[in-house]
């Protein structure tokens, strides 16, 4: 090969090398621009999500109230309406909590994870004997 190719090759792969380069270096900053994004989308609909959880917290504080008078104004005590709403709620509360409890129970963990590494383990292990 002659020198004038040699060097012809030389300033085609240095010039290649610096393209790869600059589009690696692109495609981070494309990269970063679009997690900064969605880091402010995801920060602002947290946000949202936050203030609906207050006021749902307030509004139902309020729909206690309501229910409570409600039923006050069927001709019921004022104290056995407020156990009512309590009562009520602490039913829904145990109904919750009895459904989150079968879920609970319903989580294996890792199972198939662990098949697979033992599966995986074995083979290497008959691979090296």
């Amino acid at each position: 090969m002659s020198a004038e190719t040699e060097q012809k090759l030389s300033t085609l792969v240095s010039s290649a090398a610096q393209d790869v380069s600059a589009l690696v270096r692109g495609e981070i900053a494309l990269a970063k621009a679009e997690v900064r994004q969605d880091v402010k989308e995801a920060a602002t609909g947290g946000g949202l999500f936050g203030a609906a959880a207050v006021l749902g917290v307030f509004a139902l504080i309020m729909l206690c109230f309501a229910a409570a008078y409600g039923l006050h104004a069927t001709g019921l005590g004022l104290a056995w309406c407020w156990l009512i709403v309590a009562g009520a709620f602490l039913l829904v509360a145990g109904v919750c909590a009895l459904i989150g409890l079968a879920r609970f129970k319903r989580i294996k963990g890792v199972a198939a994870t662990k098949r697979s590494t033992s599966r995986t383990l074995t083979m290497l292990r008959r691979v090296d004997g």
